[in-house]
């Protein structure tokens, strides 16, 4: 009974007096595992999901848990020893600091690139929709970002205005023999004729009140239909500042635009592209440039998930 004691004492004794050693020892090797992992995950093109630090920080801890054994202990002088330990000790709290603050740096850089590439993705995509509006209209896109910002002001797109239905009794074509089928100047001039305001005659076609319909072509702006405040607020997008529009939100540099045509199943069409000159990124690393658009190929993709 009393060697089962002793021996229990015993084992209780040896793991008192390695605990600290053990706990020093792990939690470098689990830290220097971690970063083997993320070095093995690691890719050319990616960077380490974990910092070099933390490495340091678990080779520090394993080695100040090799010092702290009650065996190295023995054989190696007191302030030798606890030099040894205290350095071990300072140097693994320091990259563990270090490791620590670079995690932080990584997940703001982060949040960062995400809002920046963001911002970016909006603006090529706005200028991709006013680019597609401008060919359109023109035939072709163009290369001039200052052409296309005053394409978009300008009142050159088409919009069918069409209020009052055709029925039985006024068939479409009798409407016109009759002159029943006015344009939108037109109502004024006939709503003084009836002594009415302009909206109520407009209130009477709309609801097959009268005999007119109104059938015409107006022209809007590119910016009334699709940047004005209300239409953006409607589509729960971002408001438009033409004056920041073509500029990369990185640089404050303006995009590079070119246009070509290109053969497209035996015909000549008009090819773009868009991108940003500036891509968000670190220093000295390889940065993904977004853009739009191809010159070898007609169509307007982006290389970011549509």
């Amino acid at each position: 009974m009393n060697d089962s004691n002793d021996k229990y004492g015993n084992l209780l004794f040896l793991v008192r007096s390695h605990s600290f050693s053990l706990i020093l020892f792990t939690a470098g090797l689990a830290w220097t595992v971690m970063y083997i992992r993320s070095v093995m995950a690691s890719t050319e093109t990616a960077d380490l999901s974990q910092p070099t630090e933390m490495l340091f920080a678990g080779l520090a801890l394993m080695i100040s848990g090799v010092l702290a054994m009650p065996a190295v202990l023995d054989r190696v002088p007191q302030n030798a020893y606890r030099i040894l330990l205290g350095v071990g000790v300072v140097g693994a709290s320091y990259f563990f600091m270090a490791a620590t603050t670079s995690v932080l740096d990584e997940e703001q850089f982060q949040k960062d690139q995400a809002r920046i590439n963001a911002m970016t993705i909006q603006r090529l995509t706005d200028i991709r929709d006013a680019e597609l509006a401008y060919r359109e209209v023109k035939g072709e896109f163009t290369n001039s970002f200052d052409t296309l910002l005053a394409f978009i002001n300008e009142p050159l797109v088409p919009l069918n205005f069409s209020i009052g239905s055709f029925h039985d009794t006024l068939p479409e074509a009798q409407s016109y023999e009759e002159g029943f089928v006015i344009k939108r100047s037109d109502v004024p001039g006939i709503a003084a004729e009836f002594g009415w305001t302009e909206q109520a005659l407009m209130d009477s076609i709309t609801s097959d009140a009268v005999s007119y319909k109104v059938r015409d072509t107006l022209y809007t702006s590119f910016f009334a239909e699709n940047f004005a405040d209300e239409k953006r607020i409607d589509k729960k997008l971002p408001p438009v500042h033409l004056d920041s529009l073509t500029f990369s939100p990185t640089s404050g540099e303006r995009f590079s635009i070119d246009t070509t045509y290109v053969e497209q199943s035996g015909l000549r069409v008009s090819a773009i592209k868009v991108q940003d000159p500036t891509p968000f990124g670190r220093p000295n690393v390889k940065k993904d440039t977004l853009k739009f658009g191809s010159l070898v190929e007609a169509h307007t993709d982006g290389n970011w998930r549509q």
